[in-house]
C-alpha cells in the first residue's frame, strides 16, 4: 500500500518538488536511454535478434510485471527494422480464432484466402511468409502481454509454424507474466521453444541501472544512491522497473523513511479456531495420565506379593544301616517310585551307519552372452567440404563470428548458399538440450578485437550484419 500513494500528484506532483530539492534538469525515471544490459537484459536482446534473423525456433520470454520485456521488445524493434519487418499483435483483441484469423489476414493481405477457414488461414499465413523470407526481409510476429491469450490460439500459432519451413517462416515471438510457458505442450516447449526468463533486479543492479540517469539528470549519486536509499529502493521495488518507478520519488524525498519496508503486518487468527486442537491435545494428556496411574499400581502390587518357598523333596538311601541306631527313621516320600538299581551296564550303543555322499549337482551351462548393439549410424552433412567436426573446431585457436544457428542443418545451408566457393565460411554440428545444434561461423582471428573489426568483411549476400563474436574453446 506505501507504493500506491507515493506517485500521486500533490501540490504540482512529486517531480517539482525533486527538482527543488535536489536541483534535477529532469526526470532521471522517465529517461529510456541508456539501455540497461545487465541482469541478463543484453543477453535476451542479443538472443532475440539472432534468432530472429536467422533461428528455426519460437522465441518465448518471461518475467514478473515490469520486469522491462516490453522495453526489450521496444530496443529490438528499433534496431532490427532495417532488416526484419515486424508485426505486433494486439493480446486484447485475440478473443477467438476467427479474430487470430482476421489479423493474420491484414498482415498478409491478399497472400491468404479470405475465406478460409480459421486454423487453414494460420497455416496458409505461415506458408506465405516463407516468400516474403526469401526475398530478403523475414516477418517476425510479436504478441506481448501474451498470458491474456487462451492457450489454445497460442497453441494454434505455434503449431502453424511447426507446419512450415521453421527456418524461412515469420518468426513467432511470445511475451508475458512467470508461468507463460505452462500453457503450451511439453514437447513443443522442450523442442521448438527457446525460453528467455528476466531475473529480478539486485540492490547493485538498482544502482547500476540509476547511475547514468541521475548523472544526466544533474543528480548527485551520493545523496540519491545513499546505502540507506538503495535498501529501500531494493526492497520496495521487489527488483522490478516498473515499481521502482513508482517507489523512487517516495524514498527520494523521505516519505517513507518511518514507513516499515518488510511485507504487511502478520494478523494472527482467533483464538477460536485452535479450539478442536486444544480440546484433542487435553484428551490426549487424560488418556495419558490415566494409562501412566494404572501402571504404577499394578508395578506396586506386584511388589506385595509373599514369596512361596517352594517344597523339599527329601529321598531314601539304601544301603548299610545308620551307625547312629538311635536316629530316627525317615520317612520315605511316597510321591515318586523307587527305581530299582540294575548292575548290569548298559550296552553301548552302535554307531550310526555314515550318510551316503550326495552325487555333485552337474554345472548349469553359461548363458549365452547377448550380442551387442550396433552402433549409431554417423551423420553424413550434405556439404562435407564446408563441414568440421566439433572436436576439430574446438582446438583451433582463436575467435570466429558465429553467423548462424539452428536445429535443422538447412537452416545453416540457406545462408551458407549465399556466398557459393566462400573458404571462410564453415559449420560443424553440437548438441542443444538434447536436439541438433548446427552452427555456421565465419573466418579465424587472433583476437576478439580483431574477430569485431572484421564484421564488415562478411559478404552482403549472407545478409547478416551483427554475427556473434565466440571463441573456438567456448564450443
Amino acid at each position: 500500500m506505501i507504493e500506491d500513494n507515493l506517485n500521486t500528484v500533490e501540490d504540482g506532483g512529486l517531480f517539482p518538488r525533486l527538482q527543488q530539492r535536489y536541483g534535477l534538469r529532469e526526470n532521471p525515471l522517465d529517461l529510456e536511454t541508456p539501455f540497461y544490459p545487465d541482469a541478463m537484459r543484453h543477453h535476451a536482446l542479443e538472443s532475440l535478434r539472432h534468432l530472429c534473423g536467422f533461428g528455426d525456433m519460437a522465441l518465448l520470454i518471461t518475467g514478473a510485471p515490469g520486469a522491462g520485456k516490453t522495453r526489450i521488445l521496444a530496443e529490438l524493434v528499433r534496431s532490427e527494422s532495417s532488416r526484419l519487418d515486424f508485426h505486433r499483435i494486439p493480446s486484447a483483441a485475440l478473443t477467438s480464432s476467427q479474430a487470430l484469423a482476421r489479423d493474420l489476414g491484414k498482415i498478409a493481405r491478399s497472400g491468404v484466402p479470405a475465406d478460409a477457414e480459421p486454423r487453414e488461414l494460420v497455416y496458409r499465413f505461415f506458408r506465405w511468409s516463407e516468400t516474403r523470407a526469401q526475398r530478403g526481409q523475414r516477418l517476425v510476429l510479436i504478441l506481448d502481454d501474451a498470458e491474456r491469450v487462451a492457450p489454445e490460439l497460442l497453441n494454434l500459432l505455434l503449431s502453424g509454424y511447426l507446419a512450415a519451413d521453421r527456418s524461412l517462416a515469420a518468426t513467432l515471438v511470445f511475451a508475458g507474466a512467470e508461468g507463460l510457458q505452462s500453457e503450451f505442450r511439453p514437447e513443443d516447449l522442450s523442442a521448438h521453444v527457446h525460453h528467455i526468463s528476466l531475473p529480478p533486479l539486485s540492490r547493485d543492479d538498482i544502482a547500476a541501472y540509476l547511475e547514468p540517469r541521475i548523472h544526466r539528470a544533474g543528480g548527485r549519486k551520493e545523496e540519491l544512491l545513499s546505502a540507506a536509499r538503495l535498501k529501500q529502493l531494493h526492497a520496495l521495488s521487489q527488483g522490478s522497473f516498473g515499481r521502482l518507478k513508482r517507489v523512487a520519488p517516495g524514498i527520494w524525498l523521505d516519505m517513507v523513511s518511518g514507513q516499515r519496508v518488510a511485507g504487511p503486518a502478520r494478523k494472527w487468527p482467533p483464538l477460536v479456531t485452535f479450539r478442536w486442537p486444544a480440546l484433542a491435545l487435553i484428551l490426549l494428556a487424560t488418556s495419558w495420565w490415566f494409562v501412566s496411574r494404572q501402571y504404577d499400581e499394578s508395578m506396586a502390587d506386584a511388589g506385595t506379593e509373599e514369596f512361596q518357598p517352594e517344597p523339599i523333596r527329601r529321598s531314601i538311601t539304601i544301603g548299610p544301616e545308620v551307625a547312629n541306631s538311635e536316629a530316627e527313621p525317615v520317612q520315605p516320600d511316597l510321591t515318586e517310585p523307587v527305581q530299582p538299581i540294575d548292575a548290569r551296564p548298559e550296552p553301548e550303543p552302535e554307531p550310526e551307519p555314515e550318510p551316503e555322499p550326495e552325487p555333485e549337482p552337474e554345472p548349469e551351462p553359461e548363458p549365452e552372452s547377448e550380442p551387442e548393439p550396433e552402433p549409431e549410424p554417423a551423420f553424413t552433412p550434405e556439404k562435407p567440404e564446408y563441414f568440421v567436426p566439433l572436436d576439430d573446431l574446438r582446438i583451433r585457436e582463436g575467435w570466429t563470428l558465429q553467423l548462424v544457428a539452428g536445429n535443422q542443418e538447412r537452416t545453416v545451408l540457406n545462408v551458407l548458399e549465399r556466398a557459393p566457393g566462400n573458404t571462410r565460411i564453415s559449420y560443424t554440428l553440437g548438441e542443444r538440450q538434447g536436439e541438433p545444434w548446427f552452427m555456421l561461423v565465419y573466418g579465424q582471428y587472433q583476437s576478439r578485437e580483431a574477430a569485431r573489426a572484421s564484421v564488415s568483411e562478411i559478404p552482403a549476400a549472407l545478409g547478416v550484419r551483427e554475427p556473434w563474436v565466440r571463441s573456438f574453446e567456448s564450443y
